[in-house]
């Protein structure tokens, strides 16, 4: 070797560390589950304007939204209720509701589905929520030419495994 070619193979042995060092990191952060990237985020930054417009539009209508999932049991889908009330508090009928929801903890798995009108303002469908802790539902309503939008939480929880009684043994 020549004199004076330490110092080069040395810068380029740390910057070629250094290299494998942030694919390792790369790798890592995109194979974890619990990162996620709004879907979008550009867009909606862009489009800040209208989604503020959207939020007085809410305002506006007086509508509200309930959500409610039922227990989680194992190897079935959960089922998801969404319940909106117009501005008077009366059950809000004949509307199209989709929602998407997300386990906040893994917040980059969304799910978004088209809910069934079951009556009385109430909106249904089978959402796979599986796992026990907080989610998000994205609710997006659509009746006639009114549009609504809302975003809660809910809490799942896993069904009891004690079969419904009085609680009394024999």
């Amino acid at each position: 070797m020549k004199a004076g070619m330490g110092w080069p193979i040395g810068i380029t042995a740390i910057l070629g560390a250094t290299v494998a060092a942030n694919l390792v990191m790369m790798r890592i952060a995109n194979n974890d589950p619990s990162f996620s990237v709004e879907p979008d985020y550009y867009k909606k930054a862009v489009f800040y304007d209208s989604t503020m417009a959207q939020t007085h539009r809410n305002l506006d209508l007086g509508w509200s939204v309930q959500t409610f999932a039922d227990s989680i049991v194992a190897g079935k889908p959960t089922r998801l209720r969404v319940v909106l009330r117009d501005e008077k508090a009366l059950p809000l009928l004949g509307a199209t509701v989709q929602a998407t929801v997300l386990f906040n903890a893994r917040a980059n798995d969304l799910t978004t589905a088209t809910l069934s009108d079951e009556g009385a303002g109430a909106y249904t469908a089978t959402v796979p929520i599986n796992t026990p802790g907080e989610w998000e539902v994205r609710v997006n309503a659509k009746r006639d030419t009114s549009h609504f939008t809302s975003s809660t939480r809910i809490t799942a929880v896993r069904a009891s495994v004690r079969a419904a009684g009085t609680g009394r043994s024999r």
